[in-house]
């Protein structure tokens, strides 16, 4: 890669869409690091490390380091710098990162909360809307509202309410992140969309790559 990309994902429910794209863009043959800037630290739970404290962990030829100052992101020597920024990130993180990735479920304080800080930080996003049940309300219909005078969104994913995507997100807290073999075909779909939109390669390297780490396999 000419140019590191760093990517910026916060919300709610971030930090497993930020383990999977780092594993597909590890299997394209670039050098990947995982930053956990949140204040919930749930990828601790997710990745093995030993009992002494490390700067960082490598784990599957991926680094994984917690709480590092936006300001040292830049000298991170890796082609993909992936950031989980947590609930509520600070704006001039955001304004660091070459991508930015909204997480969210359908809870209405979080639409009008994230709607105004889009609108406040004047910056490109694209929204992830996870959980979507129809019976409550259509993806549609809070996507409309998350557009209200907000013309900052610029790509949108959406996630129906899927058990086995629920499993595997909170089994890895418990049992160890090795792989993610059970999600459901649309968040498949995600992951391959999000990869294709930030590698710079062919689409049948995507699919390869992420055929590739959805079993736990790495470049």
């Amino acid at each position: 890669m000419s140019e590191k990309k760093i990517i910026g994902l916060f919300g709610i429910g971030q930090t497993d869409i930020c383990l999977y794209v780092a594993s597909i863009l590890q299997n394209t043959g670039c050098r990947v690091c995982v930053v956990d800037n949140s204040y919930e630290q749930a990828m601790h739970y997710c990745i093995p490390h030993p009992a002494e404290k490390l700067h960082t962990v490598t784990y599957r030829k991926i680094d994984y380091e917690r709480l590092v100052p936006p300001d040292c992101w830049a000298d991170k020597e890796y082609d993909y710098l992936l950031v989980d920024l947590g609930v509520w990130p600070m704006e001039d993180a955001l304004r660091i990162c070459s991508e930015i990735y909204l997480v969210m479920d359908c809870a209405a304080a979080q639409v009008a909360r994230y709607r105004e800080l889009m609108k406040r930080v004047e910056l490109p996003m694209n929204v992830i809307l996870r959980d979507v049940c129809p019976e409550a309300v259509s993806a549609k219909h809070i996507l409309a509202m998350l557009c209200e005078e907000n013309c900052f969104l610029v790509d949108s994913y959406v996630l129906p309410l899927a058990e086995e995507d629920v499993a595997v997100r909170f089994g890895m807290q418990y049992q160890g992140y090795r792989n993610f073999v059970h999600l459901s075909l649309p968040f498949e779909k995600l992951l391959v969309r999000m990869c294709r939109q930030l590698a710079e390669c062919e689409i049948s390297v995507i699919w390869r790559s992420y055929r590739r780490a959805r079993k736990g396999e790495c470049a």
